[in-house]
């Protein structure tokens, strides 16, 4: 069964949604972007979700290299959902070796790695707490990267609506673009909240 699904916040909100199908009796096949392939399996399987856009692409092959020798699944995902661009390059000041220029070929709409497991409770990839709170820190800082992209459109947009003298349709593009922007701050928002957490607590056992 082929499902498509698109996520606002695919690091959050993807591991709720593959879990509740696994509850329904659906494993998951395989993913394509925003194309998730499932099949009906008798056994009990579950889902954790690790964004893993700002390790190198050596880091990354090394670690799900490890986790298939232990015989467990994994799969990729993309953080940006519905970006289809093959041969694309993007710089990542906030990822580590040459994951700081990112493309099709190794780690561009590659950044989330589905792990699955037998069972019924999600497993914790990661238990360390200087480890989350690097984690927390990659994420928002990922985030931070798209918001400064919308933001300046934002600002451009209320620049051509003062301009066409308020033109309804740059109205409600104007508005799409608020939302964006205000949902992006937000998730930003609960990743620092996070890492200065996890950050704290690291300290504390230090």
């Amino acid at each position: 069964m082929k499902k498509i699904k698109i996520f606002l916040d695919p690091i959050n909100d993807l591991e709720v949604w593959l879990n509740r199908m696994a509850k329904k009796g659906y494993r998951l096949k395989s993913v394509n972007n925003f194309l998730y392939d499932f099949e009906t399996s008798d056994k009990d399987y579950v889902y954790s979700i690790q964004f893993i856009g700002a390790s190198s692409s050596k880091e990354i092959n090394g670690y799900i290299q490890m986790l298939k020798e232990n015989g467990t699944r994994v799969y990729r995902s993309p953080l940006n959902q519905g970006n289809i661009t093959f041969g694309k390059f993007r710089l990542r000041p906030y990822a580590q070796g040459n994951g700081k220029i990112a493309n099709t070929f190794q780690t561009y709409n590659k950044e989330i790695l589905v792990v699955e497991h037998e069972g019924k409770k999600p497993q914790k990839l990661l238990t360390n707490k200087s480890d989350l709170a690097k984690y927390y820190k990659n994420i928002r800082n990922a985030y931070l990267q798209g918001f400064i992209g919308v933001l300046a459109l934002f600002l451009y947009s209320l620049y051509k609506l003062y301009e066409s003298n308020f033109e309804f349709y740059k109205l409600i593009q104007s508005g799409v673009l608020v939302f964006v922007t205000i949902f992006i701050l937000n998730i930003m928002y609960k990743a620092h909240k996070n890492y200065e957490k996890y950050k704290q607590d690291s300290e504390l056992m230090d």
